[in-house]
């Protein structure tokens, strides 16, 4: 592995590119892990799903090894200020918890990134960000997906990125990604609850690169809350900007989570549809306005959608969350 030590504290490894050939379906399970890739699981369904994302990168697949950046523009979340179901003004989409004494271990998911448009003329296009990802934990949150800003202009930029907060975003610089592009995503940390490493694989199914790599804490004054796992998220989700506060949600049209499920240490697998207890979908809405709504639309598949524009006065994003 080769280490990297960014700017913000936090420290990636990489994994060494797989040889001309490589194929993740008969590859020994030694050799995936060695060059990063998801273990293949044992669980007949997931194995099934495994065979079929891999065989559809099949013939076309190309590894990309990460380079990445430190994304300055969106601001860090303090360690230990909850979100999930009680975050509404910022998140859409599902959320489902592990029972008590328990944890996830895993999170998944494919979607196609959605294209995004300013829905108000004349507004500055600077304000506006939205984001789509799959994530464990609360508190101590472990995120990753693809996101959309625009600049000055009013033109889309797209990009791959991963939060364990702290330390806070990284991009990657090299596995290009954009609007209409199917992605996959799988975060995997060892242990569930106080793991201090984690996995993560990005897969463009559309052009058939991928990249993974390993994250960990930064050790010293800034370490985080003790990472819990005890919940998994599937979310469209407008972040928060330095010097602007929550961005204003563009219109991104709908995003579909597919193959959305989680793994608990204890083997067991959590659909992102489960009901019971604090399961369930989740919209964003300001002042009783509704943004983005979130719907389970089966037990793997979550659909998020735009709703509308915030209600006339919160136009400087500038709100409480």
């Amino acid at each position: 592995m080769a280490v990297i030590k960014l700017e913000n504290g936090a420290t990636i490894r990489t994994f060494p590119p797989p040889p001309e050939g490589f194929d993740p379906l008969t590859a020994p399970a030694a050799e995936l892990a060695l060059h990063g890739f998801p273990a293949r699981p044992e669980d007949p369904a997931l194995l099934e799903r495994y065979g079929r994302h891999f065989g559809r990168v099949k013939g076309r697949f190309r590894y990309v090894v990460p380079a990445f950046t430190v994304r300055p523009s969106m601001r860090n979340r303090s360690a230990g200020t909850p979100e999930g179901v009680a975050g509404q003004t910022i998140w859409s989409g599902a959320v489902v918890y592990a029972a008590s004494g328990q944890s996830f271990k895993w999170v998944q998911a494919e979607w196609i990134i959605p294209d995004a448009a300013i829905p108000a003329a004349g507004a500055n296009s600077a304000d506006y960000a939205c984001v789509s990802w799959i994530g464990l934990g609360n508190s101590s949150l472990l995120q990753a997906g693809a996101g959309c800003g625009f600049g000055t202009n009013g033109t889309a930029n797209f990009f791959l990125w991963h939060e364990w907060t702290p330390p806070g975003w990284v991009t990657i610089n090299n596995l290009a990604a954009g609007p209409g592009d199917l992605i996959a995503v799988v975060i995997c940390t060892p242990s569930g609850a106080g793991s201090t490493s984690a996995s993560i694989y990005f897969s463009n199914n559309t052009t058939g690169y991928s990249t993974s790599y390993e994250i960990s804490f930064p050790q010293g004054a800034n370490d985080p809350a003790s990472f819990l796992g005890d919940q998994a998220e599937w979310i469209v989700e407008r972040p928060t900007l330095a010097n602007v506060g929550a961005a204003q949600l563009p219109d991104y049209g709908q995003v579909f989570f597919t193959s959305a499920n989680a793994g608990l240490v204890s083997g067991g697998v959590i659909n992102a549809g489960t009901t019971g207890g604090k399961n369930g979908a989740i919209n964003i809405v300001i002042n009783g306005v509704t943004l983005s709504t979130g719907t389970v639309v089966s037990p793997t598949i979550v659909e998020c959608q735009y709703a509308g524009p915030e209600p006339h006065g919160n136009q400087s994003g500038l709100i409480n969350t």
